[in-house]
């Protein structure tokens, strides 16, 4: 027997609401009626809140992804930048004829290995112990650093932390959006009920085809098995 699926998401929610009201609106223009005035008056009341919140949380996943990616392109520039300032600064330190001592102030260890942070945490650390670095290094007479310089691994820093705050609003946004929206949901699925409920009533007299036919194009679904027909036998009894 075929079995009535109730919309499980946003998306099919509010298609079978709008298909409901839209098919209702013919019907009641052509004398049919398969919906209760009541229901038909909370469905043209409803719909509009209902995809303007749709709308409102699609806008802000856009914004959250848009966030998300300009914090990823803000972080990789900040790791390029720190790398960038530490292999000029081993290179300084050969070609000048530096010792190695200067790495200390950078917080960089004197065996001159790369260091391999695990973390976001440790790659903002490193980029501010270089950027403080810098400036103790030129307190001490060495040449401040170049091609990156301290300025730039700076401003790489601000915004890669900038961007990183701009992530964490946008959550925020969004899991208020969501919150609201749960509450439209329940009642989406409230008024989902009343619509079938409704159809079964006034389609109580017809042929279980006739039935299944005209609740489908108010938008409801069925599932059928594997090769059972769409339109049942008249005598089935109604569900």
């Amino acid at each position: 027997m075929p079995t009535l699926q109730f919309p499980s998401s946003d998306k099919t929610r509010t298609e079978l609401l709008e298909d409901a009201l839209t098919t209702a609106g013919k019907d009641f223009d052509a004398g049919n009626f398969y919906l209760s005035k009541e229901t038909l008056d909370r469905l043209t009341e409803f719909i509009p809140s209902y995809r303007d919140r749709m709308n409102k949380i699609n806008a802000s996943q856009s914004h959250r992804s848009k966030e998300i990616r300009e914090s990823s392109e803000a972080f990789s520039l900040m790791m390029t930048t720190t790398r960038d300032m530490w292999e000029v600064l081993r290179r300084r330190i050969n070609r000048m004829n530096e010792p190695a001592e200067v790495l200390t102030y950078y917080e960089l260890p004197l065996d001159e290995h790369t260091p391999k942070p695990t973390s976001n945490a440790e790659w903002y650390a490193l980029a501010a112990s270089m950027i403080d670095g810098d400036a103790k290094a030129v307190a001490a007479g060495y040449a401040a650093m170049k091609n990156p310089s301290a300025l730039d691994l700076k401003e790489a820093l601000e915004k890669a932390r900038k961007e990183k705050s701009d992530i964490s609003q946008a959550d925020r946004e969004y899991d208020m959006a969501q919150e609201v929206l749960e509450d439209l949901r329940a009642k989406a699925d409230e008024l989902i009920s009343d619509v079938i409920d409704d159809l079964r009533y006034f389609l109580r007299k017809k042929d279980v085809p006739s039935q299944r036919r005209i609740m489908r194009s108010y938008g409801v679904n069925f599932k059928y098995l594997r090769g059972e027909p769409e339109d049942e036998m008249p005598e089935e009894e109604v569900e």
